[in-house]
């Protein structure tokens, strides 16, 4: 598999260790994030300060979560990478999750990259 861009290799060293700040650090900004399932936005913010609120509420949601990236292509300042996706549930969530289940699921993620950050994510799951 080939390299990942650095910016791109500590967001998701940062994801899987919960680490909000640290995956901050990688971001744009600017950053536009949008998370899509079954082909609908669900949810999407439009800068750093939004992402981050976003992003310590899903990680408050999980006591573990891994993304291993198994598949991955880099063009210029574009990353595409296939990802397998593993959590344990915190605590019972609204949409039915049960606090102690384990889930798993693929997904893509794709990542533009601006000066060195990441200004661009989508999730598709």
């Amino acid at each position: 598999m080939a390299e990942l861009p650095t910016p791109i290799e500590s967001y998701i060293a940062a994801y899987n260790a919960i680490d909000v700040d640290a995956m901050l650090v990688c971001l744009a900004d600017d950053v536009h994030f949008q998370n899509v399932a079954e082909g609908a936005v669900n949810a999407e913010t439009r800068d750093k300060k939004e992402f981050a609120a976003l992003a310590r509420a899903g990680a408050a949601a999980f006591s573990a979560r891994r993304q291993t990236v198994t598949q991955s292509i880099t063009v210029a300042d574009r990353t595409m990478v296939k990802i397998d996706y593993a959590a344990t549930v915190a605590a019972d969530l609204p949409n039915g999750w049960k606090a102690g289940q384990e889930l798993a699921f693929r997904g893509a993620s794709y990542f533009e990259l601006s000066d060195g950050l990441i200004s661009r994510i989508i999730d598709e799951s």
